[in-house]
């Protein structure tokens, strides 16, 4: 995947603070661990929303999004994508997540591709490594944290954000998901 320039943007379910800081603190331990953006589920990403063509979606992705019910997911699963080596968190269930990316797919379907893998694998990046031997080792120690924290929450919103001029991923829309528990 080519690297992000500003305009490039997607639909992101951000992890509450209290499960990030945890994130953050558990990072701390590891010198070589590249530090990743807020800790996010992708739902839309590549080949990248822009700006102009999120103003031509967003009627149609409102829409979908609040006939959807707010969901929990509680992360209990560990993994790692190679080249280069993206550690991640993934939800027990992820019916309720595929149902959202199966019904966001058929607006846009070029948009919607999973971080270019089939099928679809919701999960949300922890950090990056440089070989498969550190990633290992990380992933070892992340499942002994998983198992001593909390690592659920109900999903209410998704967001837009985009990279920016400054180089920096923003929120610039937030969708609530329909009324539900």
């Amino acid at each position: 995947m080519e690297a992000s320039k500003p305009g490039d943007g997607g639909l992101f379910i951000f992890l509450p603070e209290d499960i990030s800081s945890r994130i953050y603190s558990w990072q701390s331990q590891f010198k070589e661990y590249i530090k990743m953006p807020k800790p996010h589920l992708t739902i839309m990403y590549p080949p990248y929303i822009t700006r102009d063509e999120w103003i031509r979606f967003r009627p149609e992705v409102v829409r979908r999004v609040r006939m959807q019910s707010s969901f929990e997911i509680e992360f209990t699963r560990t993994g790692f994508f190679k080249d280069p080596f993206f550690l991640y968190i993934a939800p027990s269930s992820t019916s309720e997540l595929d149902k959202l990316n199966a019904s966001l797919s058929e607006i846009c379907p070029a948009n919607i591709q999973g971080l270019n893998l089939e099928p679809f694998i919701p999960h949300a990046s922890i950090g990056t490594f440089a070989t498969e031997e550190s990633t290992l080792y990380a992933q070892k120690q992340l499942e002994l944290f998983m198992r001593k924290t909390d690592l659920k929450f109900r999903v209410r919103e998704i967001f837009y954000t985009a990279l920016d001029n400054d180089f920096r991923w923003k929120i610039h829309d937030i969708i609530s998901l329909g009324r539900g528990k």
